[in-house]
């Protein structure tokens, strides 16, 4: 009984010995360093090689290291075995706060304030009271749960859109096609937590994005291919989208001559919104792994699209 273990390259090291300190009785084995594919229980991975899980004859589950499952929905054979995915409440808090902090800065035109600094100009601005600025989330999904949660806790007026519907607390819910105009048309700032899959390429368009009010805002967290950025940059020129805090993109790292880095009021990071440590999400991991071992189901199982 033993591990396959691979984040991509990256950090590997620092993850077998997290798994190892919750699993000290299974071996680890990181990829490509496999002596006995039989022996292999549980593959635990990211951006692993298309193909290569149907490998291990005597796999019982895969365990993704990360919240998306674009690569996942990518292979064309699978095992039949659970695929895992990672909830972890680190990265979930994490993803959260960012949105909260550009929600604020938007909301409380913090730019405006630190442009009259640079005047040594002293003017009060009215904003919006929380209650009253309505954050619409896309996705109602592990993220996007986090993300509504802790905008209504924090008094904002939030909706939630779901392609099927799904009730969160103090949160207005939307779904379906009609659902989201309806929600784009009363929407302040917007938050983008929808997974990439053939139904999500490139929603975020001219004609979606043209149904926010003049003036909203967009922030967006998950993959960049949801939005079509030359859409997205007419829009922020014509002025009727304000301002976007973009912190994915289609191609990474964002190349040199994307417009984003010239646009003032588009604000780039670097895919930082929400980090996976080793040191907590091994837990979350390994407890899954436990489930499984004592004969329970795993938590959440994902199911592939076709």
């Amino acid at each position: 009984m033993a591990i396959l273990l691979n984040n991509n390259g990256g950090e590997n090291q620092a993850w077998a010995e997290a798994l190892e300190s919750h699993l000290p009785e299974m071996p680890i084995h990181i990829y490509p360093e496999i002596p006995d594919p039989s022996s292999i229980d549980y593959a635990v991975v990211w951006h692993h090689p298309h193909g290569d899980l149907n490998n291990y004859p005597n796999l019982k589950a895969i365990l993704v290291l990360g919240a998306g499952m674009d690569h996942i929905d990518q292979e064309t054979s699978l095992p039949d075995v659970p695929i895992v995915r990672l909830v972890d409440p680190t990265v979930g808090d994490e993803m959260s706060q960012y949105v909260l902090y550009w929600v604020m800065h938007f909301q409380r035109g913090y730019e405006r304030y630190r442009a009259q600094q640079s005047e040594q100009h002293w003017q009060r601005h009215m904003t919006p009271f929380s209650r009253d600025y309505r954050v619409s989330v896309l996705g109602a999904g592990l993220i996007g749960r986090f993300v509504s949660e802790r905008l209504a806790a924090t008094g904002f007026c939030v909706h939630s859109w779901n392609r099927s519907q799904k009730e969160i607390d103090k949160v207005r819910s939307f779904s379906g096609e009609q659902g989201m105009h309806d929600m784009l048309a009363v929407t302040d700032v917007l938050v983008n937590c929808l997974p990439l899959n053939s139904a999500t390429k490139r929603l975020l368009n001219k004609e979606t994005l043209s149904m926010l009010p003049k003036g909203a805002n967009l922030i967006s967290l998950s993959r960049g291919a949801i939005i079509d950025d030359q859409a997205l940059i007419d829009l922020i020129d014509s002025g009727h989208i304000a301002n976007a805090a973009l912190d994915t993109f289609s191609v990474e790292p964002l190349s040199n001559a994307s417009p984003y880095w010239g646009q003032s009021n588009v604000f780039v990071t670097p895919h930082m919104s929400g980090s996976t440590y080793p040191q907590y999400a091994s837990e979350v991991i390994a407890n899954n792994i436990k489930r499984i071992e004592q004969g329970e189901q795993p938590f959440p199982v994902y199911k592939p699209r076709p």
